[in-house]
């Protein structure tokens, strides 16, 4: 089955889609990175709305604001210390074992000379002997054909460059909440005064009854995955997808509309109803943008499912979609672009030939 994380991928890149199905590496550890962290956006949207629930209609906009702020600086705060903990465990636990490496590479080299140095002796007086420590040599030979100390040390700097991204990532949740309580508290503020209602009264105008990363496929299709949210409102469905990345001036991204509508089609297939609209929540600007799943829309998705199709079962190599901006934040830019030296000098022009040739060497 095709996943919707695999139609993502697609739209962001086919040939990313291709790599990640061949050099998967790195891909888990980035995976449940960045899961953990839309994790960490839902629960900040419950924690919204419980404090939405605590406002009264007679309260200040200061008084809104301090109480829509409860606890989420520290909910954030302890999230990425666990993230940062789990990193900082790895990095260290990496350091150990090339030192431990480092260590066992000197005594079987010091070995290594030493029988050399006897090998010499053995030749000028002519006798024959038998090889001393041989299981040592064959163990360094195996350390040195297996283990490359400089890998390992590669590990560690990606490692840090890991935290690092985390740390960057707290900022950019930090000012997303704050934005976003800014804007909940105007609209909050407003809402109550007009309806002349508490905010546990006027809750659901903002946050309506939810279904969160729901998981559901459809055997027909051949797709499996999950939505981000379902907001149900009078029996209807809609589906909503929760997006960090920066949005165009207007409409949605291709890649935010098909991923959606796939997302539309299994609730209809899971409820036996019918989506015609759903939503991309922008949380960097706290924008919700319509999605119309019309006719047109699910045709661009059935091209894409044959598509990606070809990439994962028939090992076809797509084209690059050459992009800056995507291609500066892909983990496979390296194995696309080699002659790139700095990200910035972004000249090259990758062919498919190339790139077949290369992935025949690889695989």
């Amino acid at each position: 089955m095709i996943s919707i994380s695999s139609i993502r991928t697609y739209m962001f890149c086919p040939l990313k889609l291709y790599l990640e199905q061949n050099f998967d590496e790195k891909i888990d550890k980035d995976i449940l990175l960045h899961r953990t962290i839309k994790e960490l956006r839902i629960d900040l949207q419950d924690l919204f709305q419980r404090n939405l629930r605590r406002l009264k209609k007679d309260m200040s906009l200061l008084e809104i604001e301090e109480n829509l702020c409860k606890n989420i600086e520290e909910y954030i705060k302890n999230s990425i210390s666990i993230i940062e903990n789990s990193e900082e465990n790895k990095k260290f636990s990496n350091l150990s074992e090339i030192t431990e490496k480092n260590k066992k590479f000197s005594e079987l080299s010091k070995i290594t000379e030493e029988k050399q140095l006897n090998e010499k002796i053995r030749n000028q007086i002519n006798i024959d002997d038998t090889i001393d420590n041989e299981n040592d040599l064959v163990e360094l030979d195996e350390h040195i054909n297996l283990e490359n100390v400089e890998e390992y040390e590669k590990e560690i700097e990606e490692e840090m460059q890991k935290i690092d991204e985390i740390g960057e990532i707290k900022i950019e949740i930090e000012a997303e909440a704050y934005f976003n309580m800014k804007i909940l508290a105007l609209k909050a503020q407003k809402a109550m005064a007009m309806n002349e209602k508490d905010g546990s009264q006027i809750a659901e105008l903002f946050f309506p009854t939810s279904m969160y990363s729901y998981l559901m496929k459809d055997k027909q299709l051949e797709i499996i995955g999950t939505c981000d949210k379902i907001e149900i409102i009078d029996g209807k469905y809609y589906p909503i997808s929760l997006k960090s990345s920066n949005p165009p001036l207007k409409g949605i991204w291709d890649g935010d509309s098909i991923e959606l509508v796939a997302a539309a089609l299994l609730i209809e297939q899971e409820f036996d109803t019918e989506v015609f609209v759903g939503f991309v929540d922008y949380l960097k600007i706290g924008d919700r943008r319509p999605v119309v799943m019309d006719a047109n829309l699910r045709k661009g998705l059935f091209k894409v499912l044959k598509e990606i199709n070809d990439i994962l079962n028939e090992k076809i190599v797509p084209e690059v979609n050459e992009k800056r901006e995507k291609c500066l934040k892909c983990d496979y830019r390296s194995i696309c672009h080699q002659e790139l030296g700095m990200w910035w000098k972004y000249t090259l022009k990758v062919s498919k030939i190339t790139m077949i040739k290369y992935l025949k060497k690889q695989i």
